[in-house]
């Protein structure tokens, strides 16, 4: 089973994996809006599933 200072270190490793930039170098923000705004969801919704809100 996994402890906590693991868990919240993989979870650093994958945002910090989100990248600003694309494959070719360019600056393009909309990618990485759009995973972030995906993640918000995700644990957003496993909260109010959690907590019944």
């Amino acid at each position: 089973m996994k402890n906590r200072e693991r868990q919240r270190a993989n979870r650093r490793i994958k945002e910090e994996m989100l990248s600003f930039k694309d494959m070719c170098g360019v600056n393009d923000p909309t990618p990485y809006e759009a995973v972030r705004e995906i993640i918000q969801k995700f644990r957003k919704g496993r909260k109010e599933k959690k907590y019944g809100v």
